[in-house]
């Protein structure tokens, strides 16, 4: 029995076409026969969170990436289905190509006959509307091209035509009619499920568009979609899994015994038909559906794995041709595998109102066994266009409540709370005399507005940890807002900084102190040197200075509830100085010489030297001006260079240390041995045995 029917105007004039593209002048043209259909597939939508989540549908709108169809009419990736359908009433087109193009597939170069060179263009019209939010319906009509020279030799532009070639050079197929339908439902928050049936009706080869009935194909699939974007908010990457059987009928087309074909035209002849075994079909796949980069554009980057089981019985004839040269001396390895793999990449660019388009590439990773199913071609090019038409007119009545607005009969308070210095002080309470349950908090900015209240004088308290609460009083006037502004004081901690100043002969002596670290304090000690100043807790440095005295700059910590007291000595200026500092340079009176056991130098300090550095560490401590001193020891040429470089940089580090202990900042002080590199005069030791200091900025 056959079902007689016509083709569309617009396919046939797609197969003409693409005809016209692969064929030569002279070239014989064999009877229309079908050609491989792409497995279902659909595309992909997340599914809002709903309490009772009625459907997996998505909206066509220009708030997201609208839905699109696969290459077989559901709506999905490219070669498969999602478990989700469209918005009810919308019909989507879509219309898509395919272009291979290879020499070698089907016969090896180095065989008898030459090599083989193949091209192949496809076409299809897609459709699918969903009829539920359930429930989707979808098709599509194909039509496709094969042209296949064998012949050909390596760097030839030519092909001898083959003599006993039983299969047309160019084979063209138009009007294969795949429909389908689909269910999907949500089971979860971001994960939905479903099913799919579908048909495909395959064109004849006599001569005339018909659809044989014992070459129909049919497949079923389970489908299941995970989408990230409810559990996370802000990732649109969705996963999708399709498994399934298809039942392919597509054998029955053509008689091979009855015609006598050569198992090489057999074999070129199956690929351009698209006739193949019923496999078992397991896919993977992923998309990310950017609904709006950019105003109006959308863009979904997707990636699938596919992998199908051929489970029918082998081509004998294919077989044992293959057979009889595989595996010998030059000749490739036997096939003989039922598993066929590939991979899809591609992307679809989404412009205004839904126009979308698509590009893909098909990469086979392994093709099964000659004799069990057509070679996966090693690319396909995949390209094409969508749009999705609205077939339903959506009012959407929004009912908004109109209230009546009365003159406000009681006014605010609103305002901010601040330190002394400014800062906004968060979490201060403000309360109101007389009146429960009307206290607020100020934010991180140190506002903050009441509740209505009702006209008159009220009393504000204000209060912070930390500080002093302060009263104000404020007028309420009805329809009004009264704007004020509160500084707080900080409390006085339970903290202080003890300790006595003296000089070397343990007297007390009367000093300004200056203290600086969580607060800036400034203080003085009494005729016993005793000093005793509340402050906040922390890391302080205390800076003594007094007159006939050096000043000193030392550390000091301060522990809320614990007085620990601090002593400082300090050296006595003496009545003519030993460092001159003038025009941003260092002049030493007496030198800074260091002690020696025998003859035998050394980098220990002596005692008058220590008189000299309290007074280099006294212009430190007064002219903040000086970034950083360079301390330079020099040395004679009595010591082999390594050990005078060892001992000057041994001299210039006990100089830096001595200068910070004595309160200067070691950031200040670079120490560097000069060896005796640069000496001052040739021949004398006291000269070149000498400290030098150098003001780096």
């Amino acid at each position: 029995m056959r079902i007689q029917a016509t083709a569309s105007g617009f396919l046939a004039a797609l197969i003409l076409t693409t005809g016209s593209a692969l064929a030569q002048s002279g070239t014989p043209v064999a009877a229309p026969a079908p050609t491989p259909a792409p497995a279902p597939a659909a595309s992909v939508v997340p599914v809002a969170p709903s309490s009772t989540p009625p459907a997996v549908a998505a909206p066509a709108s220009d708030s997201g990436f609208i839905p699109q169809l696969a290459l077989g009419g559901p709506i999905g990736l490219l070669h498969m289905s999602s478990a989700e359908v469209g918005q009810v009433g919308v019909l989507r087109l879509s219309l898509h190509g395919e272009y291979f193009s290879a020499s070698n597939v089907f016969v090896d170069r180095r065989s008898s006959m030459g090599g083989d060179r193949d091209a192949r263009m496809q076409g299809a019209l897609t459709f699918g509307i969903a009829a539920t939010r359930n429930f989707e319906l979808f098709g599509a009509i194909l039509g496709s091209a094969n042209r296949n020279q064998r012949g050909c030799a390596t760097g030839s532009t030519g092909c001898v035509p083959e003599t006993d070639r039983t299969d047309p050079e160019l084979i063209k197929s138009y009007g294969d009619i795949i429909l389908g339908a689909k269910l999907a439902y949500p089971v979860a928050d971001g994960f939905s499920a479903g099913g799919e049936v579908g048909f495909r009706l395959m064109s004849g080869t006599a001569g005339i568009v018909s659809f044989p009935l014992d070459s129909t194909s049919v497949w079923i699939n389970a489908l299941a979609t995970y989408d990230l974007l409810p559990a996370t908010r802000n990732v649109p990457v969705r996963f999708h899994l399709n498994f399934g059987y298809y039942f392919d009928n597509s054998h029955n087309l053509q008689d091979y015994d009855a015609a006598r074909t050569s198992a090489v035209s057999r074999y070129v002849s199956k690929f351009a038909y698209g006739i193949s075994s019923s496999r078992l079909r397991l896919s993977l796949g992923a998309d990310a559906p950017f609904g709006r980069l950019t105003e109006g554009f959308g863009l979904r980057p997707i990636v699938e794995y596919h992998f199908e089981y051929l489970t029918g019985s082998k081509d004998q004839v294919i077989y044992d041709l293959e057979h009889a040269t595989c595996g010998k001396t030059g000749a490739a390895a036997c096939t003989d595998n039922k598993d066929q793999h590939w991979v899809t990449l591609g992307a679809q660019a989404q412009l205004l109102h839904g126009l979308t388009f698509t590009v893909g590439l098909d990469l086979a990773l392994r093709s099964p066994g000659f004799a069990y199913g057509p070679s996966l071609p090693p690319w396909n090019l995949l390209f094409g266009m969508a749009y999705p038409f609205d077939l339903v007119t959506r009012v959407v009545t929004v009912e908004v409540p109109v209230e009546k607005v009365e003159p406000m009969r009681e006014g605010l308070i609103a305002g901010r709370v601040t330190t002394t210095i400014g800062a906004p002080i968060e979490g201060a309470v403000i309360g109101i005399t007389g009146r429960p349950y009307s206290r607020v908090l100020t934010d991180a900015d140190g506002t903050f507005q009441t509740a209505p209240l009702v006209p008159g004088t009220v009393e504000l308290v204000i209060a912070a940890k930390g500080f002093d609460a302060v009263s104000a009083r404020v007028d309420i006037i009805a329809g009004q807002t009264a704007n004020v502004a509160f500084t707080l004081t900080p409390r006085i901690p339970p903290a202080k900084a003890v300790g006595r100043i003296i000089d070397e002969s343990g007297q007390g002596v009367v000093a300004a102190l200056k203290l600086a670290g969580p607060q800036i304090a400034e203080a003085k000690s009494d005729d016993t040197g005793n000093f005793a100043v509340s402050i906040q807790p922390g890391q302080y440095a205390l800076r003594v200075d007094a007159d006939r005295y050096f000043s000193k700059v030392s550390q000091l910590t301060v522990t809320e509830g614990h007085e620990m007291p601090a002593t400082v000595t300090l050296r006595n200026r003496p009545a003519k100085a030993a460092v001159i500092f003038q025009d941003g340079k260092f002049k030493l009176r007496q030198p800074v010489v260091f002690k020696s056991t025998g003859k035998t130098p050394s980098a220990d300090l002596m005692p008058t030297s220590t008189r000299v550095l309290d007074e280099v560490a006294d212009v430190l401590i007064n002219h903040p001006e000086i970034r950083q001193l360079r301390v330079e020891a020099h040395w004679d040429r009595t010591l082999p260079p390594a050990k005078a470089q060892e001992l000057t940089d041994a001299q210039a580090k006990a100089i830096a240390r001595y200068l910070t202990d004595g309160g200067v900042g070691s950031e200040r002080i670079v120490a560097e041995g000069m060896g005796a590199t640069k000496p001052a005069a040739k021949g004398s030791k006291t000269k070149n045995r000498r400290v030098e200091f150098a003001v780096v900025n």
